[in-house]
């Protein structure tokens, strides 16, 4: 009967002898161990006494809301025949560890999800230094064979060389965080996996970084890079906007002469400022009304219109239901650029030609980035939280953990 309520909270072996509520609302529970010494595990007797019986405190699991410790009376055995001593044992309060094995893995698992150690330990009732052993104590999951892989760069601190965080596309896990993001620190670590693990990789997803681009050919010959779709789209939107900006600078200089600049006669053309989220936008998202004004303006400067045109080209060749026919589209844009003769739509044709075969082997393996991102905006709010990261080693372990 007196072990019940043991049982109850999961310390079977255990009998509670006494409950104290302290002043911060806390609980404290007494509890000495049930069984007998049984034999000295030096000598092996079965004559044992008694010597002292300590009290160590050990933090556990809250209860009703409650923070909680265990204030455990633990037998110290002396045994008559060899006179040496040793202390009772018990699987949930592990030996000169002052939490309980459950208390540990649910700091472990709050600090697996991305959350600050002070935060933790604030909350737990309970210290960083806790919260640090406890995250310490996860196991990183053992590295897979892996078919595609991604690569992209997060901060770890300002200032300082980009960390390479490295994705398993397939399971949707983080595999390896790199410091710094250069050809021999990819290629290093290429060099590092076994060689079965090498030969199944097929495919690559990278940002078009040409770091990456020289260690994967090198270190993976056999497998297929794709540069991610999204950065490209983006390159065209940046060339758009950044044709809009050059008109509106040059309706700034045509201001008359004597006229302030701040002044109200200033021939700056407001409606190109008005519209720089209206030309990034996607032409099937456009409603009726905003075509009609993306017309007007069109209608009163054709340069602007040409660059859109543009934009929308070079979009439409991820619309191309196969490789020959987003080939052809390809083709189709760097002429009409080669045409229209824009500054910053030339800029990016010459990255587009040099990244050609990359780009193409999207419509052979339709593989992205989109979880890399996502875990590199996952990577900022576990340093948000921290308030920084300083030690490499604890950012590579938090990602992995919390990313893993």
């Amino acid at each position: 009967m007196h072990d019940e309520p043991s049982r109850m909270l999961g310390l079977a072996g255990l009998r509670i002898t006494r409950v104290i509520v302290r002043d911060d609302d806390a609980l404290d529970l007494e509890v000495e161990g049930v069984a007998r010494g049984d034999r000295c595990p030096h000598c092996g007797g079965c004559e044992l006494e008694i010597k002292e019986r300590p009290v160590v405190g050990v933090r556990d699991l809250p209860l009703a809301g409650r923070a909680m410790r265990l204030l455990w009376r633990k037998r110290r055995w002396r045994c008559r025949g060899c006179g040496r001593t040793h202390t009772e044992q018990h699987p949930a309060l592990p030996s000169r560890q002052r939490v309980t094995g459950r208390f540990r893995e649910r700091l472990a698992a709050r600090a697996a999800g991305g959350g600050a150690h002070a935060e933790i330990a604030r909350e737990e009732h309970t210290s960083r230094y806790q919260v640090g052993r406890a995250m310490g104590s996860v196991a990183l999951a053992p590295t897979a064979i892996v078919r595609r892989l991604s690569l992209d760069e997060a901060h770890h601190r300002r200032g300082r060389e980009l960390a390479t965080v490295i994705s398993d596309l397939d399971r949707r896990r983080v595999v390896e965080v790199l410091d710094g993001r250069s050809q021999k620190v990819v290629a290093r670590y290429l060099q590092s996996l076994p060689e079965g693990h090498r030969q199944a990789i097929e495919v690559v997803s990278i940002d078009p970084y040409e770091a990456y681009r020289q260690a994967i050919r090198k270190e993976l010959p056999g497998a297929r890079i794709v540069c991610d779709r999204f950065h490209l789209v983006r390159g065209a939107n940046t060339a758009c906007d950044a044709v809009r900006r050059e008109r509106q600078r040059q309706a700034g200089r045509a201001r008359p002469k004597g006229v302030r600049r701040s002044g109200q006669l200033a021939t700056w053309r407001p409606e190109l400022y008005r519209a720089r989220r209206l030309l990034a936008k996607a032409r099937e998202r456009l409603s009726e009304q905003e075509r009609r004004r993306l017309c007007e303006l069109f209608a009163t400067d054709p340069v602007i219109g040409a660059a859109w045109g543009l934009k929308e080209s070079f979009r439409a060749i991820y619309r191309a239901p196969d490789r020959v026919e987003a080939e052809a589209r390809l083709d189709r844009f760097l002429g009409a650029v080669d045409r229209e003769m824009l500054p910053s739509f030339s800029s990016f044709a010459i990255g587009v030609r040099q990244w050609r075969e990359e780009l193409l082997a999207y419509f052979e393996e339709p593989t992205t980035n989109g979880y890399a991102e996502g875990v590199i905006n996952k990577v900022k709010v576990i340093k948000r939280r921290a308030y920084g990261l300083p030690s490499f080693q604890s950012f590579r372990h938090r990602v992995l953990v919390a990313c893993g």
